[in-house]
């Protein structure tokens, strides 16, 4: 008997999770014809709760369900690090009541996994984007490792271990280029759920560190249980922290994690315009502008034009970085 594929037991999964969720879409069989929006959009978090894109979506349907005379309902779709939402929104229907928060650059590299049914990101309907979060590499604050030469040190004698929400993660992406750089010697454990239990896993001191999004980590370092040493950025405001500069790799800077929103593919240009502007409205509310001032997220509007040219420039930068993800 031949091993079912993957994503065909992620997609009962999700259609069940879809299915449980239709008291709050309005049923599968609400009218097409209806004036765009006339009942509850669908916004489908691609993570487990605890992350910054639960906190994102979350906090943007609130926003959004202020602003607009329809209620954004957020549900929460883990699995194969965000392949599982987006498997969704490209096989929902074009109409707009849909839509979800990709993992980009992240899923950008599933084209190089040939162990997973491939997922085409360019069929999606790009709405618009919300931030650019900037990355970071943590570790346990119990842990001996104060900086990237210490880590260096430590690679040289063992591998240094890693945890992962898997291929097509922004993490997956970040810590392969990070290694790759630096030629070190490490090792990725991967089926983590979410940035929360790959942090909590750190601090245990289960994995030696971690890399994902820096208001993530720097909201468990708040706590006292890890420690960042290095931000993917090229020139740090943080004391003590190494970045892209100080460790000689520039190219390091050029990794972020984005925020886009996206909807299945084919929805009609005036929906999509529609969309763009609702989001644009709410990333520019005072409500988002103090929650980004309070999280440390890095708001960074985009609408459907600027979102498209930057998916773009994305996919330019995964294919630079395609060796180091074999």
């Amino acid at each position: 008997m031949s091993k079912p594929d993957p994503i065909t037991r992620r997609r009962a999964v999700s259609r069940l999770a879809m299915s449980a969720a239709l008291p709050y879409l309005g049923g599968a069989g609400a009218a097409w014809a209806d004036k765009f929006p006339s009942r509850t959009i669908s916004f489908l978090i691609p993570d487990s709760g605890g992350g910054t894109f639960d906190t994102y979506v979350r906090e943007f349907s609130q926003i959004m369900s202020k602003q607009s005379s329809v209620n954004i309902a957020p549900i929460s779709m883990p699995g194969a690090g965000g392949r599982t939402a987006v498997f969704n929104l490209l096989h929902d229907r074009p109409d707009g009541y849909t839509i979800g928060m990709p993992n980009v650059p992240g899923l950008l590299t599933s084209q190089y996994d040939k162990n997973q049914t491939q997922l085409d990101l360019t069929k999606l309907t790009w709405v618009g984007n919300l931030g650019r979060d900037l990355y970071g590499l943590a570790v346990s604050a119990k842990s001996p490792i104060r900086n990237v030469a210490d880590l260096k040190k430590q690679a040289a004698k063992k591998p240094i271990s890693f945890p992962s929400t898997g291929f097509g993660s922004t993490d997956y992406f970040a810590t392969r280029v990070f290694v790759s750089l630096l030629g070190l010697n490490y090792r990725q454990i991967l089926g983590y759920t979410g940035s929360a239990p790959t942090m909590i896993a750190v601090a245990r001191g289960d994995v030696d560190a971690v890399v994902h999004s820096y208001a993530s980590l720097k909201a468990m370092e708040t706590s006292g249980l890890i420690r960042t040493i290095f931000v993917f950025e090229n020139n740090t405001k943080l004391p003590g922290v190494d970045d892209a500069t100080t460790v000689g790799k520039p190219e390091l800077g050029e990794i972020f994690q984005w925020r886009p929103v996206a909807a299945p593919p084919g929805v009609p240009a005036d929906v999509v315009s529609q969309l763009s502007q609702m989001l644009m409205k709410a990333a520019h509310s005072p409500e988002a502008v103090a929650w980004a001032k309070n999280t440390g997220a890095g708001l960074f509007p985009l609408d459907h034009a600027g979102t498209v040219k930057m998916i773009q420039a994305q996919q330019a930068l995964v294919q630079k970085w395609k060796n180091a993800l074999s």
